[in-house]
């Protein structure tokens, strides 16, 4: 009897369970603690803005991270915590304050790097700098080097910090040579003010002399010429430093005697120097030539994008000097004279 009274009452307990059991899955499967818990899918516009702000100034950090250490390596840089990076290398340790950067980078959303770029060449002098006070004067004077400028170049390599110009030597009118470090394992290089030569407790021919001597070195220890010679059929020969050559190499005396060596001369040198890659020079004697290439040297300073000196300099035993110089003009020296035409009065 009982067991047919159970399987009578059985549909009717299944159909009533049912509910409860469905709702004993559901609250104990969810963890929900109220109407908006899903973050994902529940956000404000406000919140789906600063996420999206965070997740960008992650990204520009570390963007910022990969380009100076691919153009610093000797610079240890990382994450700082906040928008910023930290800085490390012999010794000095600075951190680089990103935030100024980040409504500029808004407004250059997809082309970001130029801007991080720039914002890097700001700030690493301070720290180069101060790098260059922790090492002193004999640490840093293997990477002594002249470096070739003119006035506009010396005055865009003033420390934005402290507008101090660098130690500046004058080669010829608006052609001077700055004494720089070169940081090894990279391009970069870092002008010497009067500042850092005061904390090395050195004078600054002190280290412009050595600067000169490391160049005189490394000229000495070429294995080729450093200059391609052109020779011109009825004309006579010109010379044009290799593209990977140092231009600096012309204050040398030993470029001068090279030279005159290689062309078995004793005639002084007309260097033409319109750009940093493009260097031309010729003997002073050869006036025939000098008169044809003078004009076109000029003409081939007006072209170039990064012009550095239009004067001809010219290179003798005692150093470089301006050419005093005129090339014989090709156009009548005066208007020629017209005979006056005669009226007759009848």
């Amino acid at each position: 009897m009982g067991e047919v009274v159970r399987r009578a009452f059985s549909p009717i307990l299944r159909f009533s369970l049912s509910p409860i059991l469905i709702f004993i899955f559901i609250t104990g499967c969810s963890k929900q603690t109220g109407p908006d818990s899903n973050t994902a899918v529940f956000k404000t516009a406000e919140q789906a803005t600063a996420a999206r702000k965070a997740k960008l100034l992650v990204d520009w950090q570390e963007m910022a991270a990969k380009i100076a250490n691919a153009e610093r390596p000797d610079i240890r840089t990382i994450k700082a915590p906040g928008f910023a990076l930290q800085m490390s290398a012999d010794g000095v340790e600075q951190t680089i304050d990103l935030t100024p950067l980040s409504e500029t980078l808004m407004d250059k959303m997809g082309k970001e790097r130029e801007p991080i770029r720039a914002y890097l060449a700001q700030k690493l002098p301070l720290f180069d700098r101060a790098r260059l006070a922790k090492l002193g004067f004999e640490r840093v004077r293997p990477m002594l080097y002249p470096y070739l400028a003119n006035t506009r170049e010396t005055m865009a390599l003033t420390a934005p910090d402290t507008a101090k110009t660098p130690i500046t030597n004058r080669v010829v009118l608006d052609l001077n040579w700055l004494p720089v470090v070169r940081w090894p394992g990279t391009r970069a290089q870092t002008p010497v003010d009067p500042d850092t030569a005061a904390a090395w407790k050195v004078s600054e021919e002190q280290i412009s002399a050595a600067a000169m001597e490391n160049l005189k070195k490394a000229f000495a220890q070429q294995t080729q010429l450093a200059f391609e010679t052109i020779d011109l059929p009825g004309l006579g020969r010109y010379g044009s430093l290799r593209s990977d050559v140092d231009p600096t190499i012309i204050l040398l005396p030993e470029f001068l005697a090279a030279v005159r060596k290689e062309w078995k001369t004793e005639s002084d040198l007309v260097v033409s120097f319109p750009s940093r890659t493009t260097v031309n020079f010729l003997e002073r004697k050869n006036e025939r030539l000098l008169n044809r290439m003078i004009p076109e040297w000029s003409k081939l300073f007006a072209k170039v994008t990064e012009p550095m000196v239009s004067t001809m300099i010219l290179l003798g035993d005692g150093g470089p000097s301006l050419l005093s110089y005129a090339p014989p003009s090709t156009q009548p020296a005066s208007a020629p004279v017209t005979k006056p035409r005669v009226h007759v009065v009848q």
